[in-house]
């Protein structure tokens, strides 16, 4: 494997940013993005939202009060679980105070967490992208792909529109459509 490639494929980063073209659907959906829990100065140039939080504020020990909240949750490990079970269960736990949200993470079935959520713990849409994106790494250049193909959960009253947005990204899919395997 390629240099290149094994930094992106392994978890000794959690340094890499979303794609500018998925921030800019994210964008298109739920308008400019108020709170990311999970990131640091150099993702909010990309990301620009308005609040974020970087790893010294633990935004896990927050509460996520925002009318639009944008999350690439970190990939790295939290304690012994998978740091996208612990954000995504604590996205799910905060979306009583949050009007819109578009979550980012790994599609990854037969993980635990993505399976539950996936098989009706999940209130929203779900767009699996078709293909695997070129994540962003500290220096702004894109730097191979992803392992797997990457998964947009969405909550919030625009869901015709994200439907309409990401159906170009990927797969849609709503929570009915999620259970019963449509």
């Amino acid at each position: 494997m390629k240099q290149q490639m094994q930094v992106l494929t392994s978890s000794a980063t959690n340094e890499w940013y979303t794609p500018p073209e998925i921030l800019d659907a994210v964008r298109d959906v739920i308008g400019d993005i108020e709170l990311d829990p999970a990131s640091c100065a150099a993702a909010n140039e990309f990301v620009r939202a308005e609040r974020f939080y970087t790893i010294e504020d633990d935004g896990l020990s927050k509460l996520w009060e925002a009318r639009s909240l944008f999350l690439n949750s970190p990939y790295g490990k939290v304690g012994n679980r998978s740091g996208q079970d612990v954000w995504m269960e604590y996205l799910v736990s905060q979306l009583g105070s949050i009007d819109a949200c578009i979550a980012l993470t790994k599609t990854v079935p037969g993980y635990v967490w993505w399976d539950k959520l996936f098989r009706g713990g999940w209130p929203g849409l779900l767009c699996i992208t078709e293909g695997r994106l070129s994540f962003i790494s500290s220096n702004g250049e894109r730097r191979g792909q992803s392992k797997a193909a990457s998964s947009l959960w969405y909550y919030g009253p625009y869901g015709e529109e994200f439907r309409e947005r990401f159906v170009s990204i990927g797969r849609v899919l709503s929570a009915e459509e999620f259970r019963t395997g449509g």
